[in-house]
């Protein structure tokens, strides 16, 4: 379906969206006379657009999306008492532009600028530029050939969220140091980012936030100290991680944890888990040694969600989780109100003892259990809310709708999903 074009022009805001014939502010003899209050335009699909207009000094925020044709994203420079500055500008959206893109044009002339969102920027080749000190957010994701960052990040004294994403070329051998104002750090799928260990992240103080996400070279082979006021620590597919941070737990403010296919983890770290944590997922570590019972999983009372995945343990299986015990269900804390366990490949009996000592929970799946043909024999919690069986054949059978014989002891669960 084609879309139509829309230009929206109120007070202080200049929308156009869809303009491929739109090519110049120019019209005549002379430039087009914008609202001289106008605090945001956004420019989305003008593909034959090749300039800015000059007179955009009370501007506040920017959005250029897809217009192609604007060369060297050649943004008025102006001093901050001319009218033909952007001096003002607080927010600016730069998505899907492949031209040449430098910001020397940033240093001294975008003193307020508080937010930076850079998307598929293929022209975008460095950001050593950068140096406004008023940055609070800087987004940075698809931008193909970006090489490096800024070495003054540090300076950046306003930076609180800090994400790099898919950002393939981006080579660091140490990442920089970090502004100590940093609340948020997201670094996903940068594959040549490899070391972390230089970059101040014990001194961010203010940091709740650390996601480390899809970048196979970063060597850590002592977890750098993390900042006692972290909330939220993910780590996914980063195989070159070996070590978890040492005395985590006196991480009390951290509530979500989440460590996902790091195939070189061996063991937690000594003193046991942090221990106010709300939600946690183990998933694809291979190479854990302690089993389950020795996480020390009762100890977290304000644990409510847990996801497991056992992996391939073959005979050490029920070592590892022995889920036909009749204690194995102790194992957790009483707090649960989700369980999400995968990958029992041998197991072929949850013990009896949910109902009782699980008695909070509301859902609970199993996946990926083979060989998985009985259910705990005295059913489940009434709190049950939600049953998700997927990728356990026996269990399929016997749990039909009317005509399996666990029918009976599940039917009165609300949302039943078995595939």
């Amino acid at each position: 379906m084609e879309m139509k074009h829309k230009i929206s022009l109120a007070s202080e805001e200049l929308v156009i969206k869809n303009c491929p014939q739109f090519i110049s502010f120019v019209a005549g003899d002379g430039e087009i006379e914008l609202p001289c209050n106008l605090e945001r335009m956004e420019l989305v699909d003008c593909t034959s657009l090749e300039n800015l207009p000059s007179k955009m000094h009370a501007l506040k925020h920017l959005v250029i999306e897809n217009c192609p044709k604007i060369m060297a994203l050649n943004i008025p420079q102006g001093d901050s008492s001319s009218n033909n500055s952007i001096s003002q500008l607080e927010s600016l959206k730069i998505h899907h532009y492949d031209s040449s893109m430098s910001f020397s044009f940033a240093k001294g002339r975008l003193a307020p600028l508080k937010a930076l969102d850079i998307f598929d920027c293929k022209g975008v080749e460095s950001l050593e530029g950068i140096a406004v000190e008023s940055l609070e957010t800087m987004i940075i994701n698809m931008c193909q050939n970006m090489g490096s960052l800024p070495q003054c990040l540090h300076t950046l004294s306003h930076l609180t969220r800090l994400d790099i994403y898919n950002c393939p070329a981006l080579e660091i051998e140490d990442f920089p140091p970090l502004p100590v104002t940093l609340s948020s750090l997201d670094l996903r799928n940068c594959s040549k980012i490899k070391s972390i260990a230089n970059c101040n992240i014990a001194n961010c103080n203010n940091l709740i936030e650390l996601k480390i996400w899809q970048c196979p070279l970063l060597e850590i082979e002592d977890f750098p100290p993390l900042p006692i006021t972290l909330q939220s620590l993910e780590l996914w597919d980063c195989p070159m991680i070996k070590s978890l941070p040492n005395k985590w737990h006196h991480l009390t403010s951290l509530q979500k944890l989440r460590i996902l296919y790091c195939q070189n983890i061996k063991c937690f770290p000594k003193g046991g888990l942090p221990p106010k944590l709300r939600d946690l997922e183990i998933k694809g570590l291979v190479a854990l040694k302690p089993p389950v019972r020795e996480w020390g999983l009762p100890l977290l009372t304000s644990l409510e969600s847990l996801c497991v995945e056992f992996g391939m343990r073959g005979e050490g299986e029920k070592e590892w989780f022995p889920s036909d015990d009749k204690d194995a269900w102790s194992l957790f804390p009483s707090s649960l109100t989700s369980l999400q366990i995968y990958d029992l490949r041998n197991t072929e009996r949850l013990s009896s003892g949910l109902c009782n000592h699980l008695s909070s929970l509301r859902l609970f799946l199993i996946r990926d259990c083979p060989k998985l043909r009985y259910l705990p024999e005295d059913g489940f919690p009434p709190s049950l809310q939600n049953l998700r069986i997927f990728g356990c054949e026996i269990l399929k059978e016997r749990c039909a709708k009317l005509t399996g014989d666990y029918w009976p002891l599940i039917q009165e669960i609300p949302e039943v999903h078995i595939w």
